[in-house]
């Protein structure tokens, strides 16, 4: 049974982060636009820049919120199929002593 999550996901942390980042973004703008004060273009691109890096909180959040089917992901690594596994097992079995003879054999002398 697959868990149910709210409407904000299951990355909230990420989520009020970006949120966060939006307001204070927002603010700091609002403060360079309406302050008067003498470093007000400081304020704007400040403002911008936060704003623009609240951008990775929400590509995380998104991201995390992404839900591919197991069946999808039976090509990765760690979830492989037990049948696929067939001639990986007839390698395991294969003894190295062939190896170990070729390895640590004396050199034949002249």
């Amino acid at each position: 049974m697959e868990k149910v999550y709210d409407g904000i996901g299951r990355c909230k942390c990420s989520f009020w982060f970006a949120v966060a980042h939006d307001v204070l973004g927002v603010i700091i703008i609002m403060i360079g636009v309406f302050g008067g004060l003498a470093i007000h273009d400081l304020f704007v691109y400040a403002g911008a820049i936060i704003l623009f890096l609240s951008l990775i909180w929400w590509i995380f959040w998104y991201s995390g919120n992404i839900d591919v089917p197991p069946e999808d992901l039976e090509d990765d690594v760690c979830l492989q199929k037990v049948k696929n596994r067939g001639l990986t097992r007839v390698a395991r079995r294969k003894p190295l002593s062939h190896l170990n003879i070729l390895l640590f054999s004396p050199p034949a002398l002249p």
